[in-house]
């Protein structure tokens, strides 16, 4: 089976009204270990304090763990309505984009969200040659072999 994906973004924000320890926790579930959360302090519009969470991972061991941490904890049929929407989910520079819940992920859960209070995913496709259509065809293939056919 070809791990499709060559390096991931995972990101999310802190507002002033949320415990940063708890987001920094839900950000976590996704990440293997060893890989570091950089925090930057930010200001909201009317200057309330904001933080962000970004992790990068690029290793492939570190990618297939990241991704295994994500079909285990995503809620049943989540991954087929991935499978379902592909098309939409990557973009023109071979992006795979997922956005999950925050509060859920805190709890220990993925729930796939389109709302914006969410944990980020980017994951870039290793796509030859680079063109959405062949990024969308690599990660259809890649759910079949994992999950069966969508």
């Amino acid at each position: 089976m070809e791990f499709p994906f060559k390096s991931a973004v995972v990101s999310t924000l802190a507002y002033a009204t949320e415990d940063e320890q708890k987001v920094l926790a839900a950000i976590r579930l996704f990440l293997p270990s060893e890989v570091e959360v950089k925090q930057t302090k930010l200001k909201g519009h009317h200057g309330n304090p904001i933080t962000s969470f970004e992790a990068s991972v690029e290793q492939r061991k570190l990618l297939r763990e990241l991704w295994q941490r994500v079909v285990e904890k995503v809620r049943a049929g989540e991954i087929e309505k991935i499978a379902s929407s592909l098309p939409e989910k990557v973009d023109e520079t071979c992006h795979f984009y997922l956005r999950f819940d925050k509060q859920h992920a805190h709890a220990g859960k993925l729930v796939l969200t389109e709302g914006g209070d969410a944990i980020h995913l980017r994951m870039k496709v290793a796509a030859f040659p680079a063109k959405p259509e062949v990024a969308v065809e690599l990660v259809r293939k890649f759910f079949t072999e994992v999950k069966g056919p969508v």
